[in-house]
């Protein structure tokens, strides 16, 4: 039993070695598998994607460097602190032509947006409807609001208070199909087939995926948001 303590003390040991180097470049690490590197939005997402997403949450500076990288179309906007739980810090405008009409969103949740976009939503179009997705249909992001439930609004400020939401309900293909959460979500056909991977894939990326499943105050649309609660219905 004495040997336990030692054997402990030299794998943690080892672990920290390994650790520095690969965070000091001692080590060659591809940067997919490197904890450390940024996140690459156009990279395959693998484990470490998660963690990569939570650094970018707390560093706006490098959420900016990587959301620069994307062809995902926005501007910076200045902080807009209204008060009384109001109001967006570290924000971007999204004017892609995909997600028309622009609308506010925190970076980290523009960056979990584009992931799904290019890594589950298109892939899933493919698959289940044999052509690309043009544009995300929403009913917008920011709502100096509180969280919304079938019973009515509750007295907890919803992620949408700080543009930290986006609520997406539906979709326009290119062969000039329209694919509604409203209407599609409870038939058993491809599009129905269709938006249950897209919202499984969007809980890959983003903290908080609402559906129909959830509750009747989202039976016509996908909330996704980048909040502290992790959900998936």
């Amino acid at each position: 039993m004495r040997a336990w303590p030692v054997l402990l003390i030299a794998a943690l040991t080892t672990a920290g070695v390994a650790a520095w180097a690969v965070h000091s470049g001692r080590v060659a690490v591809p940067p997919e598998w490197n904890p450390w590197a940024p996140l690459d939005i156009a990279a395959e997402p693998n484990w470490l994607t998660r963690h990569k997403l939570r650094r970018l949450a707390k560093d706006p500076a490098l959420c900016r460097a990587v959301l620069s990288r994307d062809a995902l179309e926005h501007t910076p906007v200045p902080d807009n602190d209204l008060g009384n739980g109001c109001g967006w810090r570290d924000a971007v405008r999204v004017d892609d032509a995909r997600f028309a009409p622009a609308f506010t969103l925190t970076c980290k949740a523009a960056v979990s947006l584009a992931m799904w976009e290019r890594h589950d939503l298109q892939v899933a179009a493919m698959i289940h409807l044999g052509a690309r997705v043009t544009r995300v249909e929403h009913l917008g992001s920011y709502a100096c609001r509180n969280v919304r439930g079938a019973g009515g609004e509750g007295s907890r400020r919803s992620q949408h208070a700080a543009a930290n939401a986006l609520d997406v309900t539906g979709f326009r293909v290119a062969d000039g199909r329209r694919v509604r959460v409203l209407t599609h979500w409870l038939g058993d056909g491809a599009e129905a087939r269709f938006l249950r991977e897209v919202r499984d894939g969007a809980c890959h990326f983003f903290d908080g995926t609402l559906s129909p499943d959830y509750n009747a105050a989202h039976r016509d649309h996908f909330h996704l948001d980048r909040g502290s609660f992790r959900m998936c219905r």
